[in-house]
């Protein structure tokens, strides 16, 4: 079997060609079972956040899966008008991918923590379709062992920034001062509960949208009000700052719907967090009207970061992937193993056969016994001697030794 991913991301993409490949959750679900079952997949996962959007699968040696192609017909796109934005990985090569993915290593924002919880994420949806198997289980849960051991030993980041945090600096930038400032944050989710929390700890007056129907289990963070997310366009008309960090695959924020309100020249920022967009670009159309997405946001790249802080994370990462290699060597022995005991006992069989023919005693048969079973915990042991004894570099460098290409 072998490991092969597809993804588009902030590197080749802008953002709207990114939200075109964008999953819900119902989404996701749909599309792993459908890709799994239409392809004859040992594994499928699909990784969807607002930075990319990866296809994970494990196929059998022989299968070729297009997985560009499986993308865009996913979303009834031209393949050959996004191929060049699509980035396909094998192996090795896919392995250290997602280890470096799943701690921030290859975030935006660079060392950014959201990651790791939307990867879990991945595979836990995968799991809750059916459509994981052994090997993509082992590959991700590793990867997010290796993330958290690098986020509790490592400080990642250059200064304490997130997506959220650099949300706050560009606020800042826009509205020097926060006491006062009217604030509406649409999205309950985690994004939007950490940017309403950070502004209310600088004195802004902040009002936050709930679902109706999630009224109970909504978390409402200190010090903010909260309102129906019906009411939403109505409260814009007060607020200086408005921000949309919702997973609806539709638009929270629509030029119909503010029409008669942002005709007032009353000046407003409008940030969305969301991929796909929730606010509809033509919103910046207006007079005195700023619309800022998630790539005017920009982000704290790698070479910002601690040189040191790098090296030991992706030390860390070696380990790990180190784990994650020799256990898809055992994983492939395994049957080889099995077939070394079949074949002692089927060796034993035919002995003690002809033991009762030579007519030997019991004892000279227990002797034969011992030899057989000592050859087959011989041969056994070999075996696994190579898992352990298998230079860390062979690993890295022949990726088709372990059936992972």
């Amino acid at each position: 079997m072998k490991i092969k991913m597809a993804g588009i991301d902030y590197n080749k993409a802008k953002l709207s060609q990114r939200e075109i490949f964008a999953f819900s959750k119902t989404e996701a679900h749909n599309a792993m079972q459908s890709v799994k079952e239409a392809y004859i997949l040992k594994g499928c996962v699909l990784v969807s956040t607002c930075n990319r959007t990866e296809i994970w699968i494990c196929e059998d040696d022989d299968q070729q899966t297009d997985l560009p192609k499986v993308l865009c017909s996913l979303k009834g796109v031209n393949l050959e008008e996004y191929r060049h934005l699509l980035t396909v990985r094998e192996g090795i090569e896919a392995v250290r991918h997602l280890f470096e993915t799943t701690c921030g290593l290859k975030s935006q924002i660079w060392g950014e923590d959201q990651i790791l919880a939307q990867i879990k994420l991945s595979i836990e949806s995968a799991r809750n379709a059916e459509t994981t198997n052994e090997v993509m289980e082992k590959l991700f849960q590793t990867a997010i062992t290796s993330a958290k051991k690098i986020k509790s030993t490592i400080r990642l980041t250059a200064y304490d920034e997130s997506t959220a945090t650099k949300t706050l600096e560009v606020i800042k930038s826009h509205f020097p001062v926060l006491p006062g400032l009217k604030c509406l944050v649409l999205g309950n989710g985690e994004m939007g509960r950490m940017v309403s929390s950070m502004l209310t700890e600088y004195d802004a007056h902040v009002t936050v949208t709930i679902r109706e129907y999630k009224h109970k289990t909504s978390i409402v963070p200190k010090g903010c009000m909260a309102i129906n997310y019906e009411n939403r366009i109505a409260e814009i008309k007060h607020a200086d700052l408005i921000i949309s960090a919702t997973s609806s695959p539709h638009y929270t924020i629509k030029p119909e719907d503010v029409s008669n309100i942002l005709v007032d020249n009353k000046h407003r920022v409008f940030i969305d967090l969301a991929v796909p967009r929730d606010i509809h670009p033509e919103i910046a159309e207006y007079d005195n009207v700023l619309l800022l997405d998630i790539e005017s946001l920009g982000g704290v790249t790698q070479n910002k970061a601690s040189n040191r802080s790098l090296l030991m994370a992706k030390q860390i990462i070696d380990k790990y992937m180190v784990e994650f290699l020799k256990w898809s060597i055992i994983r492939e022995v395994v049957p080889l193993i099995n077939s070394t005991v079949n074949a002692s006992e089927s060796v034993n069989n035919k002995l003690q056969q002809e033991i009762k023919q030579l007519g030997l005693d019991s004892q000279k048969g227990n002797v034969f016994d011992k030899k057989v079973i000592s050859a087959t915990t011989t041969t056994i042991r070999q075996i696994l001697s190579k898992r352990d004894n298998t230079d860390n570099e062979y690993l890295f460098k022949s990726p088709q030794a372990l059936g992972l290409y």
